[in-house]
């Protein structure tokens, strides 16, 4: 192949490649800083979600609601309402890469930060998310969360970490305990 198309096929697979691939690159956030950085932690079920325009009829936001069974930090409250940019309204689809997805009826856990205008969002993005499974047999809650379109970065050297879908599976129990021991003042002063 003469080197004119050789050049011409790179920068094409490399034009194509670039338009497929879209992913949100965030800092790894660990259990201790997403629980000293988030405003609320909760856990409950998603009862439904609305997409709409925002005000200006500029962008797409989807609200969530969730039903809250409890309070790991905050002002304890029954129900939470999540926004996050993105969605589908009037056949108009905005996605970001790197939000978490959500489903009337499943169970989570979430950190949650809130917006100058005190809009609750879900902290670091779909990090802060992690559905909730429940054993058949033993009742045993086991948390997971999904990264989608989500690359993730370390914090230290900032290489990116592989997330291959969902992270591992851990006992809710362990998680809760993290995030008391985070929140402690022996936690904070880490």
């Amino acid at each position: 192949m003469p080197p004119i198309l050789r050049l011409a096929f790179s920068l094409t697979c490399v034009a194509w490649f670039a338009t497929t691939v879209s992913a949100t690159q965030v800092t790894r956030l660990d259990t201790r800083t997403m629980a000293q950085t988030s405003s609320e932690i909760v856990i409950g079920r998603v009862t439904g979600t609305q997409a709409r325009w925002n005000d200006a009829h500029t962008k797409i936001v989807t609200e969530i609601k969730v039903e809250v069974s409890e309070s790991l930090k905050g002002e304890p409250s029954t129900t939470l309402t999540l926004t996050q940019l993105g969605g589908e309204v009037d056949g108009a689809r905005y996605t970001v890469p790197g939000c978490p997805a959500f489903h009337p009826g499943e169970e989570v856990l979430l950190f949650v930060w809130r917006d100058t205008q005190g809009r609750a969002q879900v902290n670091g993005l779909a990090q802060g998310k992690f559905e909730i499974q429940r054993d058949a047999l033993t009742g045993e809650a086991t948390v997971q969360r999904s990264l989608p379109g989500l690359a993730v970065r370390d914090a230290r050297t900032l290489a990116a970490r592989a997330t291959r879908g969902a992270v591992e599976t851990v006992r809710l129990s362990e998680l809760r305990t993290a995030i008391r021991e985070a929140l402690s003042p022996e936690g904070a002063g880490r």
